[in-house]
């Protein structure tokens, strides 16, 4: 299903740091996204932050996600 990113939202997360995207980055342009994100019904983010703030970071403004109910 395709998500408006402007509408996945990100509560508070584990993982502080996301580290280097940039590779992240070069792989999404170059093969795409490979492994959609998932989130719940209320499109709150379950798991792909790293990739989500890739995609923002390259412009993309709808991504591919799998949706856990």
């Amino acid at each position: 299903m395709l998500v408006n990113i402007s509408e996945i939202k990100v509560k508070k997360r584990v993982r502080k740091d996301l580290g280097d995207i940039n590779s992240l980055k070069d792989s999404l342009k170059r093969y795409g996204l490979l492994n959609p994100i998932t989130i719940d019904s209320k499109n709150r983010l379950i798991a792909g932050e790293r990739r989500l703030e890739a995609a923002k970071a390259l412009g993309a403004t709808g991504l591919n996600v799998f949706t856990k109910v």
